[in-house]
């Protein structure tokens, strides 16, 4: 009978030896949270596994599961990487020995997982290497091919810097449960999975350097209530605030949590000064970060009468400056939707919400019920065929599909979907997400 357990502490130098010898890429040298599996046949080792933190950025990968740069970044130890499959038996010795041991890990992993590092990962990954094998045994097992690599590698594990390997991978992923796939992307998740849901990945801007540079000197130009305490001057304050609402954060809490995921470089580019310690002395390479207290002693500046006065109208003032100034350099707004005559015949166009400008049209006989001719399909199916890249798409509530949202991701482009009451569960959720907490709510108030 096969069995499966983790390897011990005492095993692990016993694991690499027996990895190294079997494995054409030798032993793994997982980082971050690693699991070692042995499996056993009536107590003799099969098999070993060796599973570890998923890869920093997979287009195949991120395109399929549908998620943006910042829930990437929050969301990324859901997501774990089969680093090591290696076989202790002659190869045909054990008829399907290679599927049952993937079925086993995928069904085992999760509790094992959450036993040794506190929560559960949701989905798996894997690469076969298409000059050595076509990844049978994983096909078999029920795992899905989701794409492939190009074909480089990370340097040193340095940040986002890559060099060409010639070896490019068939990229592999299994769901440890049914509903993952639409689980990661949810707002809300289960306790098992959310406590892994704030990773302290790098934090992840909403817009290119130059346009977040440029946000900074405008918002300098908003006027400062605070007459001491001004370590980080109101326009790296108001930029990290900006930046932090754009990605998503709907309080100072989030907000702050936000500004610390980000780089000694991203906080330069936000305008923020060089940290100094206890003496007062500059720390060479660091940047200070704006705290809690920062935040909220601007926001929630009080005069001597006990009244609030952080002007949002004249930050609201800046802010719209800047926008209008980036025009043409801010990703750009594609609005989609057919037009019908007698609900018989018309047109699906997409439009350039700025300029208004045709820039796609298609041909579509009616508005609903016409299987593969009707606004819905015809739409998705024009998307496909454009590049969305550094573009926003919205539609109406008729196109508020998993496939529309994936076609756009999938072309390089973000998206706005409309929400009707007849998609009830997705009603709850936006609901859920766009729920304005106490301090954001009085801001917007008082504008």
């Amino acid at each position: 009978m096969l069995r499966v357990r983790q390897c011990m502490i005492g095993e692990t130098a016993w694991f690499r030896r027996l990895e190294g010898e079997y494995h054409y890429m030798g032993e793994s040298h997982g980082a971050g949270d690693v699991v070692r599996l042995v499996f056993e046949e009536d107590g003799v080792p099969v098999a070993l596994m060796t599973w570890a933190a998923a890869c920093y950025c997979l287009k195949a990968r991120d395109e399929r599961i549908g998620w943006n740069p910042a829930m990437r970044a929050a969301r990324l130890k859901l997501v774990v990487n089969n680093r090591r499959y290696t076989e202790l038996v002659p190869k045909g010795a054990r008829p399907n020995l290679a599927s049952r041991v993937l079925g086993m890990a995928v069904r085992e992993l999760p509790a094992i997982w959450e036993r040794q590092w506190g929560y559960r990962p949701l989905l798996a990954e894997t690469f076969c290497d298409i000059e050595r094998t076509a990844g049978t045994c994983y096909r078999a097992a029920g795992w899905e091919e989701v794409g492939r690599t190009k074909g480089f590698s990370r340097v040193n594990h340095a940040r986002d810097f890559y060099i060409p390997n010639g070896r490019p991978k068939v990229l592999f992923m299994k769901p440890f449960r049914r509903d993952a796939w639409e689980l990661i992307t949810r707002n809300a998740l289960p306790d098992e999975y959310d406590v892994a849901a704030h990773s302290k990945a790098d934090g992840v801007l909403p817009f290119p350097p130059k346009a977040v540079e440029s946000l900074h000197w405008e918002l300098c130009q908003v006027k400062d209530p605070r007459s001491r305490n001004k370590s980080i001057g109101i326009g790296a304050i108001l930029a990290v605030f900006t930046m932090a609402v754009a990605a998503g954060a709907k309080d100072l809490k989030e907000a702050h949590a936000f500004a610390k995921r980000l780089t000694n470089a991203q906080l330069k580019e936000l305008g923020c000064p060089k940290r100094k310690d206890v003496l007062g002395n500059v720390v060479e390479g660091e940047c200070a970060c704006p705290s809690y207290n920062a935040l909220y002693h601007l926001l929630r500046h009080r005069d001597r009468a006990g009244r609030y006065d952080f002007d949002v109208a004249d930050y609201a003032a800046h802010l719209s400056k800047w926008t209008t100034a980036q025009a043409g350099r801010l990703p750009r707004h594609l609005a989609a939707d057919g037009k019908f005559v007698d609900e018989v015949v018309g047109l699906v166009s997409v439009v350039d919400a700025e300029s208004g400008e045709v820039v796609a049209v298609a041909p579509a006989s009616k508005k609903e019920g016409l299987k593969g001719r009707c606004e819905y399909p015809v739409l998705r199916d024009t998307l496909a065929g454009m590049d969305l890249s550094g573009a926003v798409v919205s539609t109406d509530a008729l196109s508020c599909q998993d496939d529309t949202a994936h076609t756009v991701l999938a072309n390089g482009g973000d998206y706005v979907l409309q929400v009707k009451a007849n998609q009830k569960g997705l009603l709850e959720q936006c609901g859920e997400l766009t729920r304005i907490r106490p301090l954001v709510g009085s801001l917007k108030k008082k504008s």
